[in-house]
């Protein structure tokens, strides 16, 4: 790797790191925010999930007599995948910082490496609740991962490869005529797994603590002190991850396409605005749309699954 290079990759991951471990608070309090004005209260403020961070790391965690190892490292390691998995992802440009490392395949693994040491811990410390939340999760997630899987499939077809990066740079070279019915088929399961995946309606609650309907939280319910905020803030940053991929696979309009400061700047810009779009039609969902029982999920997440499978293939069958 040439010097030039490096300088780049180095530049690239100072600034994704820096950008999402900044702004994933951020839009998590822009999500609470329109809720609230939904409801008609007034809600926490923006700068609240700073603060909620800022008071769990000031405290040691506390655990039960029944945990061991894994619920003490459980929460480094989730952390340290989900800031792994940012880092194979296109944000301002149109390549990943750590482009060459890891492809899609390796982001969706790194996300169920995460998931699988969440449940473990949750089940580590002992409670009802967590062992709850975590089989509940883990049934969505199997649920899921295959339209997922298939709704990135699909876009590397059509861009002859799975490393992220170079399918937003097919996007991006393609321009409007990317918007065929294969790609809308795609985004629309994508859409509907990354509402899974971070937790909101109809498929959970973020915002709830009760044993019929809690899923996420219900894992979280054990942990305390410096292990709660890691946690939360690798739920949040895989909010903000997902939300990259979506945009930067489905809709890459604006991404960079040379490393120079004035195409990086504006691509920064349009990816703030792409997230947070995103996160105003997850507040939306939350807002306007009943949870579903846990015996119609399975319906949804198949909806999911059976469009990605159906755009893949138009894809192949009538490229």
């Amino acid at each position: 790797m040439e010097l030039n290079a490096v300088a780049t990759t180095i530049f690239l991951v100072v600034l994704q790191i820096a950008t999402f471990l900044a702004f994933a608070p951020f839009l998590t309090a822009t999500i609470r925010r329109t809720k609230a004005r939904l409801q008609s209260r007034r809600g926490p403020g923006l700068l609240q999930p700073y603060r909620d961070l800022a008071k769990w790391w000031a405290k040691l965690p506390l655990e039960s007599n029944a945990s061991g190892p894994v619920s003490r490292y459980a929460p480094a390691f989730v952390l340290a995948a989900v800031l792994a998995a940012a880092l194979l992802v296109p944000f301002a440009a149109n390549r990943a910082p750590l482009a060459g490392w890891g492809d899609l395949l390796v982001v969706v693994g790194l996300f169920a490496a995460a998931r699988f040491a969440l449940a473990l811990a949750a089940l580590d410390a002992g409670g009802a609740f967590g062992g709850m939340g975590s089989s509940r999760d883990v049934a969505i997630s199997a649920l899921a991962e295959p339209g997922l899987v298939l709704a990135l499939a699909g876009a590397a077809v059509a861009a002859n490869s799975s490393d992220l990066g170079a399918i937003s740079a097919f996007g991006v070279w393609r321009g409007v005529g990317l918007l065929g019915p294969a790609h809308l088929l795609a985004a629309a399961a994508f859409a509907i797994v990354l509402v899974a995946e971070t937790g909101h309606h109809p498929v959970d609650n973020p915002d709830t603590h009760l044993e019929l309907t809690m899923i996420h939280e219900g894992m979280l319910i054990e942990a305390s002190g410096r292990s709660l905020a890691m946690l939360v803030f690798a739920s949040e940053l895989k909010l903000v991850v997902l939300a990259a991929v979506f945009s930067a696979v489905f809709f890459p309009f604006g991404s960079a396409t040379e490393i120079a400061a004035g195409p990086i700047a504006f691509g920064l810009l349009v990816g703030f605005g792409k997230l947070l779009v995103v996160g105003q039609v997850l507040a939306l969902l939350d807002g306007s749309v009943a949870k579903l029982r846990l015996l119609r999920l399975p319906d949804l997440l198949g909806l999911a699954s059976l469009l990605a499978l159906t755009g893949l293939a138009v894809r192949v069958l009538l490229p």
